[in-house]
């Protein structure tokens, strides 16, 4: 088991196993947290190269910095889809403290579609990508995903898979129970003939 696991196993099912997980684009944390590396690490360590007896103040300011750093890579991380072997499920982190996911079965999976659109998301190769659930008008986006047409080809993957073995899973088992009841009935004819 890898560490993936232990950090999402809060969104699984019994024996369901994550096969992927999609990210967000490491171009969005770069943006979103630049502000943060600007101003609460370069410039503290301009200012102790300035003024080096001021340690402690730059220091706290550093610590600051580097807790904002962290905030915002936990929530570029867990900003996710997982793709396991029963379906997708969308993580989304909200803030230090609250996360909500939405669950999508494949065989609930209407269509999959990806869009990339302006020069930056063409150049760094990110865009949206999008899953329509069946019988229903909502839609689970991955904003900014990293290489969306990779992501859309493996969950049509995964989901071809899944559906193959639900189909044989349950191909296997009216066979079994088609068996069943031709031996009860057959049975029952013998019994009924030894009785006349």
């Amino acid at each position: 088991m890898d560490l993936s696991f232990y950090l999402f196993s809060g969104h699984l099912d019994d024996d369901e196993e994550i096969l992927e997980i999609a990210h967000r684009h490491f171009f969005i944390l770069f943006k979103a947290s630049f502000k943060v590396f600007f101003f609460g690490i370069f410039l503290p360590i301009c200012f102790f190269l300035l003024f080096p007896k001021m340690l402690l103040i730059w220091l706290i300011w550093v610590v600051i910095g580097c807790f904002g750093m962290l905030y915002h890579f936990v929530d570029w991380y867990f900003d996710a889809w997982l793709l396991t072997t029963t379906g997708v499920v969308d993580v989304e982190k909200n803030g230090l403290f609250s996360r909500n996911s939405t669950r999508v079965e494949y065989h609930m999976i209407e269509g999959v579609s990806y869009e990339i659109d302006g020069v930056l998301p063409t150049i760094f190769n990110y865009g949206d990508i999008t899953i329509d659930k069946m019988g229903t008008s909502t839609s689970v986006i991955l904003s900014d995903a990293a290489n969306p047409k990779k992501i859309e080809r493996k969950v049509m993957k995964y989901q071809e898979e899944f559906v193959s073995e639900k189909s044989v899973k349950d191909h296997n088992a009216l066979k079994n129970m088609l068996a069943d009841m031709i031996a009860y009935h057959v049975q029952n004819k013998k019994i009924s003939k030894r009785k006349n």
